[in-house]
């Protein structure tokens, strides 16, 4: 079959069943490989709320107290009771959501800083890695937070039992714009830390929003450094990128659609769930800032030896 072929054929059933399969449903971390046969629940993914947010029709919303925020500084410390339906709400359904995370103070000094940055970059994709280049702005501020922190620490330690390693985040600021922002969308991979925090903060209006799209939670963490090799490669290839944008492209069922909104901190484990972002229009722009956290291989020497080739 040609390749022009195989793009106009239905998607075979053999991949969504590889795909979407109960393969490693109940295999979620180090110490916990007894694989479950249980088909996954609905997605319902619990979207925390605070300060008073409204959180009529969402499905499984869950109305904090003021037993269940602690404001400390410029983020919202969350109780024990709080993180634990968060992490549960990830298992569930792929994600989390804590509603206002970001005061509007910050976040329109975030919106102020991606909107001069890509102007100077003549309205194309940008892409800052670390702090460095965000001196002074909430992003760096967020990345230092000792209340940010302990959140992360608690979710992990919540989900796998064991104590958070001591490790830097992976920071990113990727700002999806002009037609450059085309070859940045639809690349469905797996990261490689485990927990991905997501913090939007512009995101276009309209049909073409930029929407987050997942599989979630498709593989366990795994052991050793060359099984995750293994599952990049099955991912990040022509055949299975192309099958995945076909779904995407028809709106399947068997993937999660989340509609972000500036302000909000998503939580899922980026690790173990295939996604991506949909693209945006050209003229628009859409600017998120990620947090990724333990990096389950940072011993590995197959790791360090490769390296060199690039972001393996």
């Amino acid at each position: 079959m040609t390749w022009l072929g195989l793009c106009n054929t239905s998607i075979p059933p053999q991949f969504t069943r590889w795909i979407f399969g109960d393969r490693v449903r109940a295999a979620k971390f180090p110490g916990d490989y007894a694989a479950s046969h249980a088909s996954r629940p609905k997605p319902a993914p619990a979207e925390m709320a605070w300060r008073g947010e409204d959180t009529k029709g969402t499905p499984m919303a869950i109305a904090a107290g003021a037993s269940d925020i602690l404001l400390n500084g410029e983020f919202p410390d969350l109780s024990d009771e709080f993180v634990s339906e968060l992490v549960s709400s990830i298992d569930r359904g792929g994600y989390g959501v804590v509603s206002h995370y970001v005061k509007q103070r910050e976040l329109d000094q975030l919106r102020a800083f991606v909107e001069d940055t890509v102007r100077a970059a003549e309205n194309q994709y940008v892409c800052f890695t670390g702090c460095e280049d965000l001196a002074g702005t909430p992003l760096e501020r967020m990345a230092k937070s000792p209340i940010f922190r302990r959140l992360c620490t608690r979710v992990y330690e919540r989900a796998t039992g064991n104590q958070a390693p001591d490790q830097p985040y992976y920071q990113i600021l990727r700002c999806l714009t002009g037609s450059s922002s085309q070859q940045h969308s639809l690349r469905f991979h797996y990261d490689s830390y485990v927990l991905t925090a997501l913090l939007p903060i512009c995101v276009p209006e309209g049909q073409r929003s930029g929407e987050l799209l997942m599989v979630p939670n498709t593989r366990s963490v795994r052991t050793w450094y060359a099984q995750n090799l293994i599952d990049k490669l099955l991912v990040d290839n022509p055949l299975t990128q192309l099958l995945l944008k076909r779904l995407a492209e028809a709106r399947s069922s068997h993937l999660v659609r989340i509609k972000l909104k500036p302000g909000n901190l998503y939580l899922f484990w980026g690790y173990r769930s295939i996604h991506t972002n949909e693209p945006c229009d050209p003229d628009k722009t859409r600017a998120t800032a990620l947090f990724h956290y333990v990096d389950p291989h940072t011993d590995s020497r197959l790791k360090r030896a490769l390296r060199g080739s690039g972001p393996l």
